[in-house]
């Protein structure tokens, strides 16, 4: 009897196949919910092993940074990860050999090599390195590390009582949603800070620094009006047709030659997809995203699928969104789903996704949400701000069952 135990495991062993799942974001986190759910569905749980590698064992609300608390911004992978039998490994991936099926870890205990019969890359993007006279000197939202970082310096700053020359002036270094979000939020963040720090009451100088001609050039005009509307009433300072030469500890020199006091400097300019894209042979746009099919699949490989930051997805009339914005999560979906119907033989389900919306935060009070590619005002204001906090809160959260959580990974049209 224990030999027919021992062969039939054995059996069990070489019949079970393996997905690896890099990246724990918003792509990474429900590729593998969705892949645990859809392994149920077909009855192929004790066949299927699942590994996802990410850098800590946190999945950042990545949206959430330019936040003036950082509380609650992050949800712990294991509490999903263990009970569902998936394993998870600390750790970068460094290189991935797709003709042979390895992705090379590093980790705290050194270089792990592991095998995948099905891999799903859902690393991400980051902020572009730049080569800029101290750009060392800079703060950015990027990471939470990094938010954390810019948090710590202006408590600090607080501390201290702002008295240093600069230390009461910020300035944002890009236009951007990310910039926007973080010129509109960074004054309030100071203010708390030196209320719990600090018995002063400063005057914060807020200043927005654009390469380009006008700021919020990707909106229509009424939406563009509104938004440089409510920069003014914030006393926020734009400067355009400009942009950062060189930073260092207490100032910013632009390249019109101005030079600005500050001890803070935020820079939000330049994403990229995951430096891993590099491994893999297909067509990149701008950012360095990898072109996938309806399915997410890499079109030279048989077991890829890009999903997220590295993944260009077009869709609706030949569009694409800059990098994955609010659609990483279903994506992840979707490439839970898909490669585990690739790996037993099972259809795979084309990837849609209607519609596109903008929903950027602007201060205490208020907000702006477009719709369409035009990106055309659908809600401004406390009901604008209302819808942000309810996606900010609610809708990029997984429910805190994790069953629940499972049955939310169902590769579906969300309906706002």
């Amino acid at each position: 009897m224990a030999d027919i135990d021992l062969v039939f495991n054995l059996i069990l062993i070489y019949m079970i196949r393996k997905l690896v799942i890099i990246g724990g974001g918003y792509a990474g986190f429900w590729s593998a919910l969705s892949a645990i759910r859809q392994s149920r569905e077909l009855e192929k749980v004790q066949e299927l092993e699942i590994t996802l590698i990410n850098t800590d064992n946190y999945f950042t609300m990545r949206p959430r940074l330019y936040e003036v608390s950082l509380e609650g911004l992050r949800v712990e992978l294991d509490k999903y990860l263990q009970p569902l039998g998936i394993k998870q490994i600390l750790g970068r991936a460094e290189i991935i050999k797709p003709d042979n099926n390895e992705v090379i870890v590093s980790t705290k205990h050194g270089l792990r090599h592991l095998n995948y019969d099905y891999l799903i890359l859902a690393a991400g993007s980051s902020l572009k390195a730049l080569n800029l006279p101290g750009i060392e000197n800079t703060f950015n939202i990027d990471t939470f590390d990094n938010a954390k970082h810019l948090e710590d310096h202006v408590a600090e700053l607080a501390k201290s009582d702002f008295n240093s020359s600069g230390d009461s002036t910020f300035v944002v270094a890009g236009g951007g949603l990310t910039g926007l979000e973080a010129v509109t939020s960074i004054a309030e963040k100071a203010r708390i800070a030196e209320q719990k720090y600090s018995r002063k009451k400063s005057v914060f100088k807020v200043i927005l620094v654009e390469r380009d001609q006008e700021v919020g050039a990707f909106y229509d005009k009424p939406a563009r009006e509104y938004l440089l509307d409510t920069l003014k009433l914030q006393d926020i300072e734009i400067i355009t047709s400009d942009q950062i030469k060189a930073v260092e500890p207490s100032s910013v020199t632009l390249g019109s030659g101005r030079r600005i006091e500050t001890s803070t400097v935020i820079w939000t300019i330049g994403m990229t997809a995951s430096p891993l894209t590099a491994f893999f042979d297909g067509q990149r746009d701008q950012f360095g995203r990898l072109k996938v099919d309806e399915y997410l699949k890499l079109a030279a490989y048989e077991n890829v699928i890009i999903a997220g930051d590295v993944a260009q997805v077009t869709v609706d009339k030949g569009m694409t969104a800059v990098m994955s914005c609010q659609f990483s999560q279903w994506q992840g979906r979707w490439a839970g789903h898909n490669a585990v119907n690739d790996l037993f033989g099972e259809d795979l389900k084309q990837y849609i996704q209607i519609g596109y919306n903008t929903c950027l935060d602007l201060g205490p009070d208020t907000a702006l949400i477009t719709d369409g590619w035009d990106r055309v005002i659908h809600k401004t204001g406390e009901a604008a701000k209302a819808t942000k906090k309810w996606i900010c809160t609610d809708l990029i959260y997984p429910s805190g069952d994790v069953e629940q959580a499972v049955l939310e990974s169902v590769p579906h049209i969300p309906k706002f």
